[in-house]
């Protein structure tokens, strides 16, 4: 039988609570967060980083884990005083729970304004993530943005649920269809990691961009209601325009552009508390026949 870890205890599939949307953090969450701090943290393995992969997810470990420890991995070697601003991966094989993953990351450009690296990640030899992504400072310029645009429950008004790891997860839904039975917003959920971390701004935004692919059945907006047996993500994308804290709310709007041909495209924006839009992804996923 597979030990239970405390991660466990945080998954909707083994314990679906609910509880007040601002919740304390108790001796449990404060188990599951330093647990997955763990488990994202790579360490230093001769010229590269390696990481283990936790067992929660089932035997294929989920992408957006997979994600950010590549991200953390990445910015081990960031120049210094920058952060990740954007990424584009790939994902080339599953990911198997338990067996640890090596990083290896290259430097493609150091610029006066841009840092870009290229990362592979490999699991029993064998390819199973590809990233580029690209570091910068943040300089005073322009400010523009478009609105929100759908009107969004504060978090506090929400019932949460635990899980899965270390997220407090408050859904505001869907959109109603449109007149021509499309939706504005597909997936609209407030996440934040259910108690302090630590003030790393890497680290921050690993856990970031985990949450980036928590987007739920957003990518098949045919069925809602239904489960996410079928999607497989094929890349992913991130812009991060601002800093987060992952320990904050975060509310993520996600919404589908297309399915067609098998496989299907979302684009989402991630909002901090403020509402100011703070992260940008695109999704293209694998749509396998829903049963």
């Amino acid at each position: 039988m597979r030990r239970q870890t405390t991660a466990d205890r945080a998954r909707p599939d083994l314990a679906p609570p609910t509880l007040p949307c601002m919740m304390d953090a108790d001796a449990d969450i404060e188990a599951v967060v330093a647990e997955t701090l763990d488990f994202v943290t790579v360490r230093a393995d001769g010229d590269g980083w390696v990481g283990d992969a936790p067992d929660w997810f089932g035997e294929r470990l989920f992408g957006g884990f997979v994600v950010a420890q590549a991200v953390h991995a990445a910015t081990r070697v960031a120049p210094e005083g920058r952060r990740i601003h954007s990424l584009h991966g790939y994902f080339l094989r599953p990911v198997v729970a338990g067996r640890p993953i090596a990083y290896r990351i290259v430097p493609v450009r150091d610029g006066r304004s841009v840092a870009i690296r290229r990362l592979e990640a490999v699991q029993d030899g064998a390819p199973v993530f590809t990233m580029t992504c690209s570091f910068t400072t943040d300089t005073d310029g322009y400010e523009y943005e478009l609105a929100l645009g759908r009107d969004a429950p504060a978090p506090e008004e929400l019932a949460a649920t635990v899980g899965p790891g270390p997220w407090a997860v408050a859904e505001v839904g869907p959109t109603p269809p449109d007149a021509d039975g499309t939706r504005r917003s597909t997936r609209r959920a407030w996440f934040r990691v259910g108690a302090t971390l630590p003030d790393d701004p890497h680290l921050h935004a690993a856990l970031v961009a985990f949450a980036t692919d928590m987007t739920g059945t957003g990518g098949r907006p045919l069925h809602l209601e239904g489960d996410i047996r079928g999607m497989v993500s094929i890349d992913h994308a991130v812009w991060f325009h601002r800093p987060l804290r992952a320990d904050e709310w975060l509310l993520y709007d996600v919404h589908s552009l297309v399915n067609a041909g098998g496989r299907g495209l979302l684009r989402g924006t991630m909002h901090g508390p403020d509402r100011r839009l703070a992260v940008s992804v695109a999704q293209e996923m694998l749509l396998r026949p829903f049963a």
